[in-house]
Formats: C-alpha cells, sequence, structure tokens
C-alpha cells in the first residue's frame, strides 16, 4: 500500500514538478537569451558566409569536384574561437554588455549575408571587431576583480601615506570603472558599428546586382546577350 501511495503522490505532483522545471529552464534561457542568440548568428554565418567563401577558396581542376571532407574549416573554427571567447567574456556581466556584443554579431551577420561582393573582408573584419570588444570585456573584469583584493595597506606602499590610502583607492576605482564603463558601452560598440559601416560602403554598389557578389556580376559580363 505505502509503495501505491508514494506512485499516486508521485503523479499527483509531477505537474507541478513539470511546470516548475519548465518555468526554471525559461528563466535561465531568458536570463542568458543574448549568449542564445549570439550563438545563434555565429552558427548562421558558419553555416552560410563562411561556407561560401570556403568554396570560393578552393578552384578543383576541370572534372574534379572537392568534397566537403576536402573543404577547409579554417573560416568556421575561426567563428567558433571567437564565440567561445564572447561567451567566456560577457558570462555572468549585466546589461548592457552582453546585449551590445550580441547586437554586433546580428549587424554584422546581417551586413556579411547582404554584401556578397564584400564578403571576406567583413567576415574577417566582424570576427576580429567581436574578438577585440570580447578581450575588452575580459581585461576590465581582471582589473576590476584585482583591484577591489587590494588592501589601504597594499596601496600605502605605493603611494607612501596610509592616511590617504582610502581617499586614492576610492578615487582610482571610481575614475577607472566610468572609463571602463565608457569603453565597453559605448567607444568599442561605436567604433565597430561605424568601421563596419565604412567597410560596407568602402566600394560602389553593382548597379547590375547590388546584393549579388563578384563571380554573379561577371557571369553577367561574360554571358550578357547569351554569348
Amino acid at each position: 500500500m505505502n509503495i501505491l501511495n508514494d506512485l499516486g503522490w508521485f503523479f499527483l505532483d509531477l505537474p507541478v514538478h513539470l511546470a516548475n522545471g519548465s518555468l526554471l529552464t525559461l528563466y535561465w534561457l531568458l536570463d542568458n537569451l543574448p549568449a542564445h542568440v549570439s550563438m545563434g548568428v555565429a552558427y548562421v554565418i558558419a553555416a552560410v558566409p563562411d561556407r561560401l567563401v570556403q568554396d570560393r577558396a578552393i578552384r578543383p581542376l576541370r572534372g574534379e569536384r572537392v568534397g566537403d571532407e576536402q573543404s577547409p574549416k579554417a573560416a568556421q573554427v575561426m567563428t567558433g574561437l571567437v564565440l567561445l571567447l564572447w561567451v567566456a567574456g560577457q558570462w555572468g556581466m549585466a546589461a548592457p554588455v552582453p546585449w551590445i556584443g550580441a547586437a554586433m554579431w546580428i549587424i554584422g551577420a546581417i551586413a556579411v549575408v547582404v554584401m556578397q561582393n564584400q564578403q571576406f573582408n567583413l567576415l574577417w573584419f566582424v570576427k576580429t571587431g567581436i574578438a577585440i570588444y570580447a578581450f575588452a570585456v575580459i581585461a576590465s573584469r581582471i582589473y576590476l576583480a584585482y583591484t577591489i583584493q587590494l588592501t589601504p595597506e597594499q596601496w600605502a606602499a605605493l603611494i607612501g601615506s596610509s592616511q590617504s590610502a582610502a581617499t586614492v583607492i576610492a578615487n582610482t576605482r571610481g575614475n577607472m570603472t566610468t572609463i571602463i564603463l565608457w569603453a565597453l558601452w559605448l567607444v568599442i560598440p561605436l567604433g565597430y558599428f561605424s568601421m563596419l559601416l565604412q567597410q560596407v560602403f568602402l566600394n560602389p554598389v553593382s548597379v547590375m546586382n547590388p546584393i549579388g557578389g563578384v563571380q554573379k556580376t561577371l557571369e553577367a559580363l561574360r554571358y550578357r546577350g547569351g554569348r
């Protein structure tokens, strides 16, 4: 009877446990939504633009075809490394830093997909820009974590006076925190987006096929008029 009672209570409580588990999963997904957005965009970049660039880089001999096993994965590997670096850098960071990084991934992916005539350069710029931002986030976290551990006595060894150490600590931390926030929230992202916009409009857009790649434009010119 005890077993039957336990089973009965288990099945009665099962919907509650499932609801609680679903809510916990939903809250976790929402709390880490910027990271998941970045992962999704990185997957799109690796699956579409990276693959196209890699296919163009290989020119098989006439009558030969290059299989997937022969195709290099350098572009996709770099995308994966940049994603890992960014996820590690933004993990545990409060808003808006994770969302700024997610926006950098999204805007960069849109530019790469739309501007096919500059995909190679844009891919390199987007990945290096996000990597630089990730390094800046990691460096700022290391600096802040290190300065918090310093005591007034350790600062006094550098300053020479223990009486003014607390004031110097407060001013230094406040000034550096302000500089770091300006850099992470405004300076680096604005530099990335402005340079990305400059890269997009660096070359004139083809009037024949504005969103087409160089290969499609050359094919249109070569076979114009059915020749």
